[in-house]
């Protein structure tokens, strides 16, 4: 067995205890973090020590993570530069194959035995460009407010602990821990569907008022983002598009400089660009062209197919712009709707973070936002916040009882994205 297990183990028992804290406390304890740190240092210490003695280090196995030349540590086989996008794959054949399609016809093979030796520095000098990129990242969610800080740090620190080798299914130069993060996404929404039809049940066996009102404003938010879900359908397809056509001019210089066959990667592009270009097609001079050439093109593709153009392209394209919009629609509704639960407003407490529904009513008294309370920041009410709110909400009579986010459980995603990624080596969809 390779000695790889070791810190797999490790970061799973660190999530695992993430989440135990986070789930009791209401927070990821900074020197559980920094028990992590000392085990990813203390594993690098290992692989150098332990490959100067001559043990098997997983750049040994995959002499690519020790070396700058090559990028994916699968096979020798090298990437090909200007294989499909996932819209454009040819039928019957897989972009997974060696022989895939569009080879470049100046490629030049570089077989393992003209690459230089693997060494220990380069893969130490990849180990800390991954890690560097998790805090990255983990920080541009933390300042978006998608996640709380504990979680940031939680998931630096596995991104660093988890051995390179473990991505042997899916390794991404430069940034392989992307597939961590992927797959703690898609257990995030896993566990918005279990909760939300654990709720459907629930509403069903016994109903409450409350839960009558959250899916009445759940179908009525469906409802009024209807037009800039479809606007952000259109702007998709109308992207999709002019990918693939400037990919069929420019395909050489495009596909040596992108990673357009990678299916997750593709996926995050599109969701980090979808509201963007939904506010943008809300102009008319935007929306109207975009819409009525995209149609035009559906119109004349279905009338004059080609190899490259045709029905099935479209079909592609917009499958996977249905999916990133049911993404948002099960998001959108969580986040605004459904994210929230009645404490009492003596027992309001220090870092317990607002729900939509407390936010609407707050908005009615602009100074105690701008400036008795001031923002809240993503970890939470500050102490001084809570006892200004609680005396605001009483003074106000709003009632004995004031609504808090239950919060998006990125702390239990996380262990399972772990787990996930380490069993499956690769992402948990399109592996």
């Amino acid at each position: 067995m390779s000695v790889e297990w070791i810190p797999q183990a490790g970061a799973i028992v660190l999530a695992a205890g993430g989440a135990v804290t986070d789930a009791m406390r209401g927070k990821i304890y900074n020197r559980w973090v920094l028990c992590g740190l000392v085990m990813a240092a203390a594993w690098v210490l290992f692989v150098g020590l332990w490959n100067t003695f001559g043990g098997a280090v997983e750049y040994g196995q995959y002499p690519q993570l020790g070396q700058w030349t090559a990028a994916d540590p699968r096979t020798n086989v090298p990437r090909q530069t200007d294989a499909p996008a996932p819209w454009e794959v040819p039928e019957g054949v897989s972009v997974k194959t060696a022989d895939a399609p569009y080879p470049s016809p100046d490629t030049t093979v570089r077989t393992a035995s003209t690459l230089p030796a693997p060494a220990f520095w380069v893969y130490l000098a990849k180990v800390l460009l991954n890690a560097l990129l998790a805090l990255v990242t983990g920080f541009i969610l933390w300042w978006f407010g998608l996640w709380a800080a504990g979680d940031a740090k939680l998931f630096g620190v596995l991104a660093a602990m988890l051995p390179l080798s473990t991505y042997s299914q899916a390794y991404m130069a430069l940034f392989p821990a992307y597939v961590l993060i992927f797959n703690t996404f898609v257990s995030v929404m896993a566990l918005l569907v279990l909760e939300m039809a654990a709720r459907t049940v629930r509403q069903v066996a016994r109903p409450t008022e409350d839960e009558t009102q959250a899916w009445r404003k759940s179908l009525k938010w469906v409802r009024d983002n209807t037009g800039q879900l479809l606007l952000g359908f259109f702007g998709i397809l109308f992207l999709f598009i002019c990918i693939k056509t400037l990919r069929m001019v420019f395909r050489d210089a495009m596909s040596a400089y992108t990673a357009l066959d990678n299916k997750p990667l593709v996926f995050l592009v599109l969701f980090l660009v979808f509201m963007p270009i939904a506010r943008a097609m809300r102009r008319l001079w935007v929306g109207i062209p975009i819409v009525t050439g995209t149609l035009a093109w559906i119109v004349y593709v279905g009338l004059y197919p080609t190899d490259n153009y045709n029905l099935g392209t479209v079909l592609s394209m917009g499958s996977l712009a249905l999916t990133l919009i049911t993404f948002y629609i099960l998001y959108g509704i969580y986040l605004n709707v459904f994210d929230f639960k009645a404490v009492k407003v003596w027992e309001l407490k220090p870092r317990m973070i607002l729900s939509r529904r407390t936010q609407e009513v707050l908005k009615e008294d602009e100074d105690l936002l701008d400036h008795k309370m001031g923002p809240v920041a993503a970890d939470g009410l500050r102490p001084e916040q809570a006892e200004v709110l609680r005396r605001w909400w009483i003074d106000r009579d709003k009632g004995s009882v004031i609504w808090v986010s239950r919060t998006i459980p990125f702390a239990p995603a996380l262990l399972m994205g772990t787990v996930l990624t380490v069993v499956l080596g690769g992402y948990v969809v399109w592996t």
